[in-house]
C-alpha cells in the first residue's frame, strides 16, 4: 500500500508498511446468503466466521485434495456450493478451476489440460454429463455432488464407459455448515485405492439427542437433523425469530430417512415432497429413481398432484432421450414400482426448469399439466 504523507508540502511522498489484520471474532458476522426459493420466499441465512473456517487448516500436511495440483467445478459465486469452493480454494492444496458452465465438451477438456483430481458438480450437471453419448476421457477424476437428490446413474449405453469414476455426495444446504472435517493426520488427504467398503453415513450427528423427538430405532423413517462442532448458522432479520430450523446446534433439514442396522442413512424423500395418496406415501425420489432407470429418460422430476378421492396422485415430468412413448415408459415402470407409486399423469417435454442452483422448480411444473389438460 503507498500512502502521501500529509506533511510533505514540496510533492513528495514516502512509502508505509500497511498495518496487520488483526484475526477476525470467530463469531462476527461473515456471509449472508439466501436460500434457493424453490417452495416459498428465500430467507436470508447468516454465517460467521468460525462457521465458515470450520475444517481449515495451516498444517501445509493436511489440507485437502492433494492428490491432485488442480480441482474444477462450475458453481455460480453466489450459491452456497459456490462459497464453498472459494473456501476450498484457499484451504485445499489444490488450485481450484473454476468453469463458467457445463458444457460436456468442454468439461473434458479442462480436465485433461489441467490434469484435474476432483470435480465437484450438482446433481443436474452429473445428468447432463452423464447423458453424454461421447466416452469420459481417460481418468476420469472421483466426483462429488450435492445441492439436491441424486439419482442413479442413467442405465449404460454402447457408447458409455462401463467403469464410472468413483463419486461421494455430500449431504447440507445453505443452513448448514460447510460439508469439511477436520484434518486428522498428516495422510488424511491421501489418495487411497477404492475398495468395497461402505462410505460413511453422510449425516453427521453426535451428543445428546435433538432438544424434541427421540432417536428412531433402525429401519423406522423419521426426520433427519444435522449437528456439528461448527458454529451454528442463523436467519437473518425477523425470520430468525419464528424459524424452527436452527435449534442450538441442531439444524432440522427437512429430510426424511431411516438408519439401518449398520448405523447408516439413507434418504426417503424432502419432507415437503411426500404424496399422500389415500392411505399410502409415497416418495418421489423412488418414483425419480426408477424413471431414471430408463435409457431413454434423460432427466425426469415426480411430484404430487390433486384428486377429488385419494388427495393426491404422482404426476411426473420427463426428458426423453431418443424414441419414447408414454405407453412404453408406463409398461417399463410396472415392474418397478407399487400400484399407488405410478405416475397417473406423464408428460413429456425438451427440459426441466431448474434455478441458478441446478434444483428443478416443481412449482413451475404443476402448471404444464394444467396447460395439457386444456388442450
Amino acid at each position: 500500500m503507498v500512502g502521501h504523507d500529509g506533511g510533505d508540502r514540496g510533492g513528495g511522498s514516502s512509502t508505509t508498511s500497511p498495518d496487520p489484520l488483526a484475526d477476525p471474532d470467530p463469531a462476527a458476522l461473515a456471509q449472508i446468503l439466501y436460500t434457493s426459493g424453490t417452495t416459498g420466499r428465500p430467507k436470508g441465512v447468516t454465517a460467521t466466521h468460525g462457521n465458515l473456517a470450520y475444517g481449515c487448516t495451516l498444517d501445509e500436511r493436511r489440507r485437502p485434495l492433494r492428490h491432485s495440483r488442480h480441482f474444477l467445478h462450475a458453481f455460480p459465486v453466489g450459491a452456497d456450493a459456490g462459497q464453498t469452493m472459494l473456501v476450498n480454494a484457499l484451504n485445499s492444496a489444490a488450485t481450484a478451476v473454476a468453469a463458467p458452465a457445463v458444457h460436456p465438451g468442454r468439461f473434458a477438456r479442462l480436465i485433461e489440460e489441467y490434469g484435474v483430481g476432483s470435480v465437484f458438480l450438482v446433481p443436474a450437471m452429473a445428468i447432463e454429463l452423464l447423458g453424454e453419448p461421447t466416452r469420459p476421457p481417460a481418468g476420469t477424476p472421483p466426483t462429488a455432488s450435492g445441492s439436491s437428490a441424486r439419482p442413479p446413474p442413467p442405465s449404460p449405453g454402447p457408447s458409455r464407459s462401463a467403469s464410472p469414476a468413483p463419486s461421494r455426495a455430500p449431504r447440507s444446504s445453505t443452513t448448514t455448515p460447510p460439508p469439511r472435517r477436520p484434518a486428522r493426520s498428516p495422510c488424511s488427504s491421501t489418495p487411497t485405492a477404492p475398495t468395497p467398503r461402505r462410505s460413511p453415513p453422510p449425516c453427521a450427528t453426535c451428543g445428546s439427542p435433538p432438544p424434541t423427538g427421540a432417536p428412531l430405532p433402525p429401519g423406522e423413517p423419521g426426520e433427519v437433523r444435522l449437528r456439528t462442532p461448527a458454529a451454528p448458522r442463523a436467519y437473518l432479520g425477523e425470520d430468525a425469530a419464528r424459524s424452527e430450523v436452527f435449534q442450538g446446534h441442531w439444524v432440522r433439514m427437512g429430510d426424511l430417512g431411516r438408519l439401518d442396522e449398520d448405523g447408516y442413512l439413507h434418504l426417503l424423500d424432502r419432507e415437503r415432497d411426500v404424496i399422500k395418496s389415500g392411505a399410502y406415501k409415497v416418495s418421489t425420489l423412488q418414483v425419480e429413481e426408477a424413471l431414471h432407470a430408463h435409457p431413454a429418460v434423460a432427466d425426469a422430476a415426480a411430484f404430487g398432484v390433486p384428486h377429488p378421492v385419494l388427495g393426491s396422485v404422482v404426476a411426473a415430468v420427463v426428458v426423453p432421450r431418443g424414441e419414447l412413448t408414454v405407453p412404453q415408459l408406463r409398461t417399463f415402470l410396472l415392474d418397478r414400482l407399487a400400484a399407488h407409486e405410478l405416475p397417473a399423469r406423464l408428460l413429456f417435454r425438451p427440459f426441466l426448469p431448474r434455478n441458478e442452483g441446478g434444483k428443478i422448480l416443481k412449482r413451475e411444473l404443476r402448471p404444464l399439466l394444467d396447460d395439457e389438460a386444456l388442450r
